[in-house]
């Protein structure tokens, strides 16, 4: 399988993760009463770059980087489409979305670090 395929199958594995992690962490943060919007947001976003990073066939710090990045504009333009009265006034769930991103990565950058080649 040649590398375009391979990424182009990497994709579709954080898109699914995306919905997967997104819906589950939802669901959690409803049963247990909490705040959804950043139990959501920091969910997703860890499972969206630790996917990006574990399923992509090479380069992969660099496509978790990308999907950091594509993650966090995601998360900015869906805060301000999808505002709920919950969370009206406040960019919390927005900051605790981007700072799971932000953690996520640096695990990737760890386990990049720590491999035995």
């Amino acid at each position: 399988m040649n590398q375009a395929l391979k990424f182009l199958l990497s994709i579709m594995i954080v898109i699914v993760t995306f919905i997967v992690s997104a819906t589950l962490a939802g669901m959690l943060a409803e049963y247990a009463g909490w705040w959804k919007k950043p139990v959501i947001g920091g969910v997703a976003a860890a499972c969206v770059v630790l996917s990006g990073y574990i399923s992509a066939p090479v380069y992969k710090l660099y496509s978790a980087a990308v999907w950091l990045l594509i993650g966090a504009g995601a998360a900015w333009v869906m805060s301000s489409v999808f505002m709920y009265a919950e969370d009206a006034g406040t960019s919390v769930p927005l900051y605790v979305t981007h700072a799971s991103g932000v953690f996520a990565l640096a695990l990737c950058w760890i386990w990049e670090r720590r491999k035995v080649v």
